[in-house]
């Protein structure tokens, strides 16, 4: 299981700061963020963890793709029925260029999935999918 350092509390959870996993496999997505081979996480801190502890965390991976859905397929098919919806309304108006219907229907598609997917997070939907801290290794108090 993976293993951080909490840097932060915020409530009942905890940002745990991590080092690349053999789990992340082609990933990189924390390249694009850090220069190092580090990310953070939103962890559910039910063992009450403090900052600076070394803690483990475990995530489910039907979870870990249900989250990756989430955040990339929707948003990426709110852009193709966003496309498909300013091709269809750019037949009507024979006169105007179809291409700029599309661009504004792809970008109002993609702008809707993520409004929704924020008024979902905002609501704790997706509480069940965040990792848990299931073990304190290491105290710092």
């Amino acid at each position: 299981m993976p293993s951080g350092v909490v840097q932060i509390i915020e409530g009942e959870y905890a940002v745990v700061q991590i080092q690349r996993q053999d789990m992340c496999g082609d990933c990189h997505a924390c390249d694009a963020v850090h220069v190092s081979q580090s990310c953070t996480l939103k962890c559910i801190n039910s063992i009450k963890s403090e900052i600076g502890d070394l803690v483990e965390i475990s995530l489910d991976n039907t979870t870990f793709l249900k989250a990756t859905y989430i955040i990339y397929g929707l948003p990426l098919l709110g852009l193709g029925i966003g496309i498909a919806l300013g091709y269809f309304i750019a037949s009507f108006f024979p006169n105007i260029n179809n291409e700029l219907f599309m661009i504004a229907g792809a970008g109002l598609g993609m702008l809707i999935t993520f409004l929704i997917i924020k008024s979902q997070d905002k609501k704790n939907k997706y509480k069940k999918m965040l990792p848990h801290i299931v073990k304190i290794i290491n105290s710092t108090h």
